[in-house]
């Protein structure tokens, strides 16, 4: 009982860690122009030959980034750019996982869709940088429409994909393909591809890296050693004695196959065989096998099988729905005939909640197939749960009062006790 006690400590003390690693050990770097070490400017076509103007809006301290721009017609892909350069060092991005932005574009687009903005992030390579330049940083991009998206918008660094139109104009080697985000120079916001010639707005209120001071596959690592070193003394002290409880399950499960009575019809256990069967269930498992469920199964309208198609058709019918049960559920679980066409299923170490999606994914099972006489045959569900073993005999009459109920409702249906 204390090495359980020290077990549940030890996985608190992990959800605590993770929690502690997601929620407190953040950390968050500034991209807004106004740090140090950052310069803002506005960057349009006409460098390209184009026609546009962009321009920087003046602001009050600590207010927002705009850039206001005029597209105009004469370049193939007009464009405004509001890029902040990282002076003195590049930054490495290695340790961040996420971008988060409280941003706002306007504008007209060409077909009349909500406008939207690229976001580029543009790394420097003595390989493929020397020349200098903005255009021959990588640029790395996320083309989105901030109107559509809820706020702050927060963007993965792995959705970053290098953008196409750089990648055919600087073919690289194959060490050198792909993303690269160890040594960002640019971070900078663009008008979009749809973007028509009129006036753009774009409000940058803030903008955030987000990341980890314990990298979480730093921090799951020392976890993953903290329980081997945690565990192994309880391991040791389990080894000597697990050889002996798998013996005696081993044993009583034997005496279970040749204890539990059987229905001669269906091959299932019947009442008696159940009965027997959870008391040497509660033998080998005891508490251990709780949460315990219960399922009762009835099928509907069965006598109009029998009177309709004789009782050959109605055992057949009966044969398969046991086997169909059988086969679509856990060794482990207990399947009998109650009586009739009626049967039950125990399911230890198996909530309520778990068994009633268990018992809706057998009756679809059953809805797919092929029965008899080309029948459709269905079923009613009742389901309740026991916690202890006194509550066993109260579950089964709970399972069968909510199976019932499935009936009154309209048959074909799972209805839980507890609902």
């Amino acid at each position: 009982m204390v090495l359980r006690w020290l077990l549940a400590l030890l996985v608190v003390a992990t959800l605590l860690g993770l929690y502690a690693n997601e929620h407190w050990m953040t950390r968050r770097l500034a991209l807004d122009g106004r740090a140090p070490r950052q310069s803002l400017q506005a960057v349009d076509d006409r460098g390209s030959g184009g026609r546009s103007q962009a321009d920087l809006v003046k602001s009050q301290d600590g207010g927002p980034v705009e850039m206001r721009c005029e597209i105009r017609q004469g370049f193939e892909w007009p464009f405004c750019e509001l890029q902040i350069e990282l002076l003195k060092h590049d930054l490495d991005l290695s340790d961040f996982s996420h971008i988060r932005l409280w941003l706002h574009v306007e504008g007209p687009t060409l077909d009349h869709s909500a406008p939207q903005v690229r976001v580029f992030l543009r790394n420097f390579d003595p390989a493929y940088s020397a020349k200098g330049g903005a255009l021959n940083l990588k640029p790395h991009e996320v083309v989105f429409a901030p109107g559509a998206q809820p706020v702050p918008v927060e963007l993965r660094l792995s959705q970053f994909m290098v953008s196409s139109w750089w990648a055919q104009s600087h073919p690289l080697p194959v060490p050198l393909m792909g993303p690269q985000l160890d040594r960002i120079r640019v971070f900078s916001l663009s008008t979009g591809g749809q973007a028509a010639p009129g006036v753009h707005l774009i409000r940058l209120e803030r903008a955030e890296l987000i990341g980890n001071w314990v990298a979480p596959e730093t921090f799951r690592l020392g976890l993953v050693g903290l329980w081997m070193f945690s565990l192994l003394g309880y391991l040791a002290w389990e080894s000597w004695t697990v050889h002996g409880r798998l013996r005696r399950s081993m044993k009583r499960s034997r005496a279970l196959e040749k204890m539990a009575l059987r229905d001669p019809l269906t091959r299932v256990a019947n009442r008696d065989g159940l009965t027997r069967a959870m008391e040497l269930l509660l033998q080998v498992q005891g508490d251990m096998s709780f949460p315990l469920s219960v399922v009762f199964v009835d099928v509907d309208h069965f006598k109009r099988v029998n009177d309709g198609h004789g009782h050959e058709v109605g055992d057949q019918v009966l044969v398969l729905l046991a086997r169909t049960l059988r086969a679509n559920l856990p060794r482990d679980d207990l399947l009998a005939r109650w009586g009739g066409e009626e049967f039950v299923i125990v399911m230890p170490q198996t909530p309520a909640e778990e068994a009633v999606a268990v018992a809706e994914r057998l009756r679809q099972v059953l809805a797919r197939v092929e029965w008899p006489a080309e029948l459709k045959v269905t079923a009613s569900w009742g389901v309740a749960q026991a916690v202890v073993a006194a509550d066993v005999e109260a579950a089964l009459r709970e399972a069968d009062q909510a199976m019932y109920r499935a009936k009154h409702e309209g048959r074909d249906r799972v209805i839980s006790a507890s609902a």
